[in-house]
């Protein structure tokens, strides 16, 4: 093999292997995008659920209220009776949170960043 041959050869090497990474980090570029809209659309479709299910558990606590309310012949007695109830759960909740919330967390957005089956 002649050295201009061989100069030839490494030039389309050199040549291959830039295409190569060029490919790979538009490759990667594209995948981040990917993942990023599905954290995005997850957030999102989520936050929309969370909203419906909180207005609804707002009409559903002022009607518990009114009801105690009436019950016990105090319309402020039944709005208090509501508030510390959830103040109570609030404390649970907060006594609690990375038991409770840091596994459902990790376990949403790994499905979201680790599912490639879903196309």
């Amino acid at each position: 093999m002649d050295s201009k041959s061989l100069l030839d050869h490494l030039f389309r090497l050199k040549e291959s292997i830039k295409k190569f990474l060029e490919t790979k980090i538009s490759y990667l570029g594209l995948t981040a995008f990917e993942k990023a809209v599905k954290v995005l659309s997850f957030l999102l479709s989520n936050m929309v659920v969370i909203l419906v299910f909180f207005l609804a558990f707002i009409f559903l606590s002022a009607a518990a209220s009114i009801y105690l309310g009436r019950i016990t012949g105090h319309f402020e007695l039944g709005l208090l009776i509501i508030g510390g109830f959830y103040l109570f759960i609030g404390l649970i909740l907060f006594g609690f949170r990375k038991k409770i919330f840091s596994p459902l967390v990790i376990k949403a957005l790994s499905k979201v960043f680790f599912n490639e089956d879903e196309d």
